[in-house]
């Protein structure tokens, strides 16, 4: 509960982790109205933080307002046959390119 209380009071629309997610912990963020995308490779988070102008932080006792990164226009899941796909556009200074 202290971890997501820690991500919940800086109101980000979007949790990305390389980790899982745990159940209670999607209930308590979905509950604030935040989406979490789990199980991320590291070389594509770091492509994210670049795009979205976000920083990578390890513990979320250490969260600052300035970590969060707000560049990002618009979030999506798309279905492409049986594979789901997430899209961050609109990014306003993107620095860095597709992930497919």
């Amino acid at each position: 509960k202290q971890i997501c209380d820690d991500v919940i009071a800086l109101k980000p629309d979007l949790v990305l982790t390389e980790k899982g997610v745990s159940d209670l912990a999607q209930h308590f963020l979905l509950k604030a109205g935040i989406s979490a995308i789990r199980r991320l490779r590291k070389s594509d988070m770091n492509r994210v933080a670049r795009a979205v102008g976000g920083q990578i932080v390890h513990r979320t006792d250490e969260l600052k307002e300035a970590d969060v990164g707000t560049n990002c226009g618009l979030f999506e899941i798309k279905k492409f046959g049986d594979e789901y796909f997430t899209f961050l556009t609109k990014c306003k200074e993107p620095k860095a390119c597709t992930i497919l």
